[in-house]
């Protein structure tokens, strides 16, 4: 009876007492105490980065998110249970001759009656809120805001912690309005401390810094906890110093030191306090700090006190000391953590505004692989990283060509006398790094021996304790260092980004591809390419190849006296040695034809360099220097013609940016580039009278004479097309499309037999456009031609990689058309088996780069490991003439590939996951054949007209995932048909049926 009336469906005062007294001792109780010890747990181990901003709450750090999970997981349980077991929802029934006011009205308009329930509901959402689920927690804070409605203290509470969740998510409008919906007349006293702790950290998340100080200094002196209290005055003492003030910040940071909070935060403090001290304190102010570095208790401080030692420096305008205190400060780093990564950051924005480039991808490599991503320089220091990894090794060829140079010009006893300078720091150097080697490994040695001697205590220990005498200890069993899935390389985020950074400072920021190594990946070597005669007999070609290649075999006189061997191995070493002048003297151009190729190098390296101030950098001071040194010093330079048309841009670009003589000099450029090279395309573009015109509306003309080209292409009028590309080589040199056009051109000339037009359109289209999207076609062409292979003059068609050939062309000349010239000629059907019982694949093929391929491979894992429970498959990827595949084996026979087929593309999420991709089943044999000289669509042709029609097997109840142990016999399904007795189990013949 007493449950019955305490049920959560009335509404008296009775139920409405009872089930806020349990909801209070039981299970909120249970849930509030699982939510505190969460927030010590998280305040604990919170780790902060004091050389940058703090966050006001620890939640902030994202290291810090995952601590205290499992408590705070069980407050948001039993928030939940209490939310679901004693909420009331009910209206109460109306005692008669009550009366009706307002107060009376909009008590019964409530949406919840249960007096304590909103106890619950808030420690869900804050339990929430610190587990890191700030959505989760924004929703139930503006749900609570809306069951509330109208009872001011719980609304006001939870709209300033719906501010918190959106602060946190980085959405600083909603932030701000939800706290412009807090009614600061009605606040109760007890939110006046949250209300400003809320709105400090919006102001901090909007960088209103001067608004946000008298919040944080309420904050700071109102709150309770001593080490949160800590981390307010230092995060007040930062915002004052971003400010600009000086003495404040001083003060704040005094406070912290006398609150005694934890070490390293007093520390910090300090180190904060020199940086805040009056310049003109600047010695009393670096004899502090040199005195922390040499105190013991610092030693794993010691990038901070070095990193505040610099900006002492810096401030000071001392640049040289400020960046030895940062190299120190980088060199003494044993936490290798984010603060050498900001000590990197700072070295490499000092570097960038010395222009110091090589230094500056140095220091960048290393700070991208410890810095976190959501730091506010990190997009920045990537992008210039990538525009790095392109420009230093123009400015390093630059600055060794100048100095090899300004070397072989010199008197030969003050060239002599650089060397031998040279060779001293080589020395001092290596005897540098051999006695920090040294070091190394004894301090290495000292911690063996340590780790020895603790290694030899006793397991157990007796330890004396209050109240609890000569307890025993066992200690924890020591976790494996291999093998668990924590302790795999590419597990620890922080270990894949400082070897990403490692290979970054070694090849800088390369894409994902093959041959990554290779400057120019056309696969075309255009120095060797030799065009074929079509006019010389087949044989006379294939004598012609055994010739050039028994060259390319020369084998080596082993009659070299072993004198002469020795000499020259003498020699090689002397030159080898980087303590012997004679290593450095083979590296200057004393030589005529060495200043030539030095030459070659430096004016490439200028023309790279100047590009990139240009275009990637837009320094286009900088780039004016590079090119103007290039066509002054190097007139002769292959590419000048471009160089003045780039010089002519850049100085309208220091015309648009206030430079009023750029826009004399850029007309200087303009009339020296027509005069010196008249047929230049660059001189055309403008000599044009219509330049600016064809500036603002040639796009979109240029668009459309292609568009016109390629219709008239494909009906075959070579003539309409010819006249096309010459127009755009006229009018719109320099193009987008001026690629496309030349591949028209070459296509025309190929149809009428012109071989060797085609061949040399082909090869000014790869040297003069080697990145775009045309040019890995006609590369390939070229490449097939230098093979030995033929042309067929009647292709229209190259783009479909389905139709690619690596045909061998066979002595009796079964092919009579090329691969790349596209044309579509059937296999005879001799080429493919129709065998279908033979082992077959089953091959998902794709454009390479249009999959992501570990996606594709996990996918049909997934499906095959849930779907076939016995037969295991093995997935392999493979690539083939642009094409990818990843192939899917064993299957016995026709029957099985083609079930496996159906079944997969019955699942509509696969077939859905899959398309866009060609299924292929093909015999293993028949796979050879196609990967040997045939296209896909010759396979897919083969099978259309001996495999599409055969009807699906019926399997006779057994499937994929099934032995084939179990599969009968062909004896016993003859003896089944003719109703004939099945033969006993006989172990001793032999013959075993396994059911």
């Amino acid at each position: 009876m007493l449950v019955t009336g305490c049920s959560t469906r009335k509404n008296t005062a009775g139920t409405r007492f009872y089930h806020a007294l349990t909801t209070r001792y039981n299970v909120y109780f249970n849930g509030n105490e699982a939510y505190k010890a969460g927030l010590q747990a998280q305040q604990q181990g919170n780790k902060d980065n004091y050389m940058e901003m703090l966050p006001l709450y620890p939640i902030g750090n994202k290291e810090t998110t995952g601590i205290g999970t499992s408590d705070y997981e069980r407050a948001i349980e039993k928030a939940q249970k209490a939310i679901r077991q004693h909420s009331i929802k009910r209206r109460p029934i109306r005692k008669p001759g009550r009366a009706y006011t307002d107060e009376y009205k909009k008590w019964l308009a409530r949406r919840e009656f249960n007096p304590f329930i909103n106890r619950a509901w808030m420690l869900l959402g804050k339990a929430q809120y610190q587990k890191g689920d700030f959505p989760e927690a924004a929703a139930t804070f503006s749900y609570i805001a809306r069951l509330y409605d109208g009872q001011t203290n719980i609304t006001s509470e939870a709209l300033i912690w719906l501010s918190r969740c959106y602060s946190a998510l980085g959405w600083q409008y909603d932030a701000e309005d939800a706290l412009s919906r807090v009614n600061n007349d009605s606040l109760p006293p007890a939110l006046a401390v949250p209300y400003a702790s809320a709105t400090g950290n919006f102001l901090l998340g909007s960088q209103r810094y001067k608004e946000a100080i008298p919040h944080l200094e309420k904050t700071a002196r109102k709150e309770k906890n001593k080490q949160q209290k800590a981390r307010c005055y230092y995060l007040l003492g930062q915002t004052y110093q971003t400010l600009q003030q000086p003495e404040q910040a001083y003060q704040a940071y005094s406070k912290v030191i006398r609150l005694n909070p934890p070490y390293e935060l007093a520390l910090s403090a300090r180190i904060r306090q020199t940086e805040v001290m009056p310049t003109a304190n600047s010695r009393k102010i670096t004899g502090k700090l040199l005195r922390l570095s040499k105190d013991e208790k610092n030693k794993e401080y010691l990038d901070q006190i070095y990193y505040a030692l610099g900006n002492v420096y810096l401030a000071e305008k001392d640049t040289v000391q400020a960046l030895a205190a940062y190299h120190k400060g980088i060199e003494k780093s044993t936490r290798n953590g984010v603060e050498k990564g900001v000590l990197q950051l700072t070295l490499g924005n000092l570097y960038w505004q010395q222009a110091r480039y090589a230094e500056v991808q140095k220091a960048y490599a290393e700070a991208i692989g410890l810095i976190d991503k959501a730091h506010r320089e990190y997009a920045t220091i990537t992008n210039r990283s990538e525009i790095l990894d392109e420009l230093v090794p123009h400015t390093n060829a630059i600055q060794l060509q100048d100095s090899l140079q300004h070397l072989a010009r010199l008197p030969e006893a003050e060239r002599m006398a650089a060397i031998e300078k040279i060779i001293a720091r080589v020395i001092a150097r290596e005897e540098a790094e051999r006695k920090a080697a040294e070091e190394a490994e004894r301090e290495a040695n000292r911690q063996k021996m340590r780790e020895e001697a603790e290694s030899q205590l006793p397991a157990t220990s007796i330890i004396s304790r209050p109240g609890q005498e000569n307890a025993v200890t066992t200690p924890q069993p020591l976790q494996p260092t291999m093998g668990g899935k924590q302790d795999w390389y590419f597990y620890n985020p922080q270990l894949v980004e400082q070897g990403k950074a490692e290979f970054q400072r070694l090849w800088g920021r390369r894409k994902l591809e093959d041959n990554w190594r290779r400057k120019n990946k056309t696969v075309v070597a255009l120095d060797d390419f030799e065009a074929i005669d079509y006019s010389e007999s087949e044989e006379s070609v294939a004598k012609k190849d055994t010739i050039h290649g028994n060259q390319g075999n020369e084998t080596i006189d082993s009659s070299i006296p072993q004198k002469e061997e020795n000499e020259k191995n003498t020699a090689d070493s002397i030159a080898g040695d980087t303590h012997r002048p004679e290593y450095y003297l083979t590296q200057i151009p004393l030589a005529e034809e060495a200043m030539q190729a030095s030459n070659t190098l430096l004016s490439e390296a200028l023309y790279g360099a100047g590009m990139i101030f240009k275009d990637r950098m837009q320094d286009f001071k900088r780039a004016e220097a590079a090119f103007e040194r290039l066509v002054r010093q190097f007139p002769d330079f292959a590419q000048a013609d471009e160089a003045y048309y780039q010089l002519f841009l850049t100085e309208l670009a220091l015309n648009y940016y206030g430079e009023l003589p750029a826009l004399q000099r850029a007309e200087k450029y303009k009339a020296e580039l027509i005069a010196r090279f008249p047929k230049s395309r660059y001189a055309k573009t403008l000599a044009d009278p219509d330049f600016a015109e064809n500036a603002v509306y040639g796009k979109q003309r240029e668009d459309s004479l292609y568009a016109r080209a390629y219709k008239h292409f494909q009906l075959g009028d070579t003539t309409t097309v010819r006249a096309a590309e010459h127009l755009s080589a006229e009018i719109y040199p320099l193009g987008q499309h001026r690629p496309k056009f030349m591949f028209l051109n070459a296509v025309t000339r190929l149809q009428g037999g012109e071989t060797d037009q085609f061949l040399a359109i082909l090869k000014e289209l790869v040297q003069q456009y080697p990145q775009n999207e045309i040019t890995d076609l006609a590369a390939h062409i070229l490449k097939g031609v230098q093979e030995g292979r033929l042309l067929a003059h009647d292709s229209h068609t190259f783009g479909s990689i389905w139709q690619r050939r690596n045909a061998e062309l066979a002595e009796a000349g079964k092919l009579t058309g090329d691969s790349l010239s596209g044309s579509v000629i059937l296999p005879p059907d001799s080429a493919f088996s129709t065998e279908r019982n033979t082992p077959f694949l089953f091959i998902l093929a794709y454009e390479e780069g249009k999959v992501n391929e570990n996606m594709l491979l996990f996918e049909v894992a997934r499906y095959n490991f849930s779907t076939f429970l016995v037969k295991n498959f093995d997935l392999a990827f493979a690539h083939e003439r642009g094409i990818g595949m990843l192939q899917i084996r064993p299957f016995s026979n026709y029957d099985e590939a083609q079930q496996y087929f159906r079944r997969l593309y019955a699942n509509p999420e696969m077939a859905t996951r899959l398309s866009g991709m060609r299924a292929i089943l093909i015999s293993e044999a028949n796979y050879e054949q196609l990967i040997k000289q045939y296209s896909f669509d010759d396979y897919d042709t083969f099978y259309r007209a001996h495999f599409s029609s055969i009807p699906e097997p019926e399997l006779k109840g057994y499937t994929l995932d099934e032995p084939l142990l179990n599969l009968p016999t062909e004896e016993e399904e003859r003896k089944k048909e003719e109703n004939l007795p099945m033969e006993e189990d006989d172990p001793e013949n032999g013959v075993i049926f396994e059911d």
